[in-house]
């Protein structure tokens, strides 16, 4: 039997009445704040999405969509994305990008990496510092090539890349750039590398400091199958994406780097 007021008004029972107002206090709030990678991981229930026990399981059922939401996912992953492409090549483009950053600094190549104390010990330490610093300058000269293939490559994300990367590692979006963009970027680099190379006397350095080397060490041949231009190419580009993985990381962890209104819908507040 219901109970009933004096009034006459059917009573709400204090165990139901806890029950609502624990669903409107903590579901309620959870969904409207979700970031949109909690809502994929399943944290938060997808707003719109709906299905019946009928048409869950039947693969010929068309999936739930989010509608327009979707579209708000993959413009909040591109403009990430493109925030942290051009904070990644203003940073490594300028001068000393690559020479005062330890974290992408190019080594000497090969053999002479590990042999930068034993030069010095041998008078060739100004020789190697020139050729450190003319692999560098050349990597800082290439990397502003690579701004419009980004471009193009967050152009052509897809919903399903969009979700993949939000759900994904925290360096997702970084490794989905590098996959679509990373060949074109080096095969743009090369040229631009090796024009560099001549203007800044990185091979004459190279030349200068294995010649004189091998002078003063006979029983150290010098790298004379080296590939410069490959090498410089090659560390150019894992100094992009390593600046653009950092970039990731700090939208992804960092709310203050969530800095309009579309990254902090996205990624959260």
């Amino acid at each position: 039997m219901r109970m009933q007021s004096r009034s006459g008004l059917p009573l709400i029972r204090p165990a139901l009445f806890l029950g609502v107002f624990l669903t409107l206090v903590l579901v309620l709030p959870t969904s409207a704040s979700a970031s949109w990678s909690d809502r994929l991981k399943g944290l938060a229930p997808e707003t719109g999405a709906t299905s019946t026990p009928e048409t869950r399981d039947d693969p010929a059922s068309p999936r739930p969509t989010l509608g327009a939401e979707h579209s708000t996912m993959v413009a909040g992953l591109k403009e990430a994305l493109e925030i942290g492409g051009r904070r990644a090549i203003e940073s490594a483009g300028q001068r000393d990008g690559f020479l005062g950053n330890d974290a992408i600094k190019i080594p000497l190549p090969g053999l002479l990496e590990n042999a930068g104390s034993m030069l010095r010990g041998v008078g060739l330490g100004r020789q190697a510092d020139q050729f450190e610093e003319s692999m560098n300058r050349a990597a800082e000269k290439a990397v502003p090539e690579a701004a419009d293939l980004l471009t193009a490559a967050i152009a052509d994300m897809t919903i399903d890349d969009a979700r993949a990367i939000l759900v994904g590692a925290p360096d997702s979006a970084t490794r989905y750039l590098r996959r679509q963009a990373g060949d074109p970027i080096a095969e743009r680099f090369r040229p631009i590398v090796a024009e560099s190379m001549q203007e800044t006397g990185v091979t004459t350095a190279y030349t200068t400091l294995t010649d004189q080397l091998n002078t003063r060490l006979p029983g150290l041949e010098a790298m004379d199958d080296l590939d410069l231009n490959a090498h410089v190419t090659a560390k150019t580009l894992d100094g992009l994406f390593l600046l653009l993985a950092q970039e990731e990381g700090r939208i992804r962890n960092d709310p203050a780097a969530r800095t309009t209104a579309l990254l902090q819908e996205v990624f959260g507040r």
